[in-house]
C-alpha cells in the first residue's frame, strides 16, 4: 500500500492506503511518529510507497527524508511537485516552483469534486491561501494571508504589552459574536477575526461577481477549516483534509 504524507508548516498528516484513516501530528511532536506510523501499517513491509507533499521548512524535510531511508530503505519515496497542467487545472503562476506544492494539491482534489465549476479554494492552515479557479480549469490566481495564529504570534512579537495573556482557554475562531470588545484580550481575539472575516468576504463577493453568470463554489480545506467557514458562508463546503485528498489523486499520475 502507499503512504500519502501532507508535511505542513505546523503538523504533518499522513494516510495509508486509499481507504485508510487519516492522522496527524505536531512537528514539535515529531519523535513519535515513526511509532505512530508502525503502528497505523500494521508491518514496514506493508508500505510499497511513499507519496509525500510538503511545505514544511528544510530542516523539517530533511528529518523526514532521513526518517524514510532509515526505516524504510527499500521503499521508495515520490516528492511531489506543482505542475503547470495536470489533472484538469493549469496553473495562472509563470514561475510554476514559486507555487506551493500544498496549494496546488488542493487545487487539483477541488477540481475532481466540482468539474466544469467556478470554484474559491480556501486553504486555512498555518498561512490562508485562497485561489480562484473558472469552469474551464484555468487557475486565474490567488492571495496568501496570516492565519488567526500567525497574526496573534506577529503582533505578540512586536508589541509584547499588548499580548493577550488572558486567553488560555480562547475558544477560537467564530466564538466571539460581539462588535466591540472591553478588555484588551477580546479586543485582539476580535480585531484578529474581524481582519480575517472582512478580507475572506469581499474576496468571496468580489469573486462571485467575477464568475457571473457562472455560479461560484467555496471550498475550505486545512486545520481551520470548520472554523473559518463557520464565520464566512455557511454554504461554504468543508473538506477535511483536502491537500491529502490531492496527494492521492496526484499519486496515481505518471511522474
Amino acid at each position: 500500500m502507499k503512504c500519502y504524507i501532507d508535511a505542513g508548516n505546523t503538523r504533518i498528516k499522513w494516510q495509508i492506503g486509499p481507504k485508510g484513516k487519516a492522522k496527524a501530528l505536531a512537528w514539535s511532536e515529531k519523535s513519535q511518529w515513526l511509532e505512530q506510523m508502525s503502528s497505523s501499517s500494521g508491518k514496514k513491509q506493508t508500505i510499497s510507497k511513499f507519496v509525500v507533499a510538503t511545505v514544511s521548512s528544510e530542516s523539517l524535510r530533511q528529518w523526514l527524508a532521513e526518517t524514510l531511508a532509515e526505516n524504510f530503505a527499500n521503499v521508495p519515496v515520490q516528492w511531489l511537485k506543482s505542475r503547470a497542467r495536470c489533472c484538469g487545472v493549469k496553473l495562472a503562476y509563470p514561475e510554476v516552483s514559486q507555487f506551493g506544492v500544498d496549494r496546488f494539491c488542493a487545487l487539483v482534489a477541488t477540481r475532481q469534486r466540482c468539474p466544469d465549476q467556478a470554484v474559491l479554494v480556501i486553504n486555512a492552515g498555518t498561512a490562508i491561501t485562497v485561489d480562484y479557479i473558472a469552469p474551464t480549469g484555468q487557475h486565474e490566481g490567488g492571495i496568501i494571508m496570516p492565519s488567526l495564529a500567525a497574526m496573534k504570534a506577529g503582533l505578540n512579537a512586536l508589541a509584547p504589552n499588548l499580548s493577550d495573556r488572558r486567553e488560555p482557554h480562547e475558544s477560537g475562531v467564530g466564538a466571539q459574536t460581539a462588535w466591540l470588545a472591553t478588555n484588551t484580550a477580546d479586543a485582539l481575539q476580535l480585531g484578529r477575526q474581524w481582519m480575517l472575516v472582512s478580507a475572506l468576504s469581499q474576496t468571496i463577493n468580489a469573486m462571485r461577481a467575477h464568475a457571473a453568470p457562472c455560479s461560484l463554489a467555496v471550498v475550505v480545506g486545512g486545520g481551520d477549516a470548520i472554523a473559518v467557514q463557520a464565520m464566512i458562508d455557511p454554504a461554504a463546503h468543508v473538506v477535511e483534509n483536502l491537500v491529502l485528498e490531492g496527494v492521492k489523486i496526484l499519486a496515481r499520475q505518471r511522474e
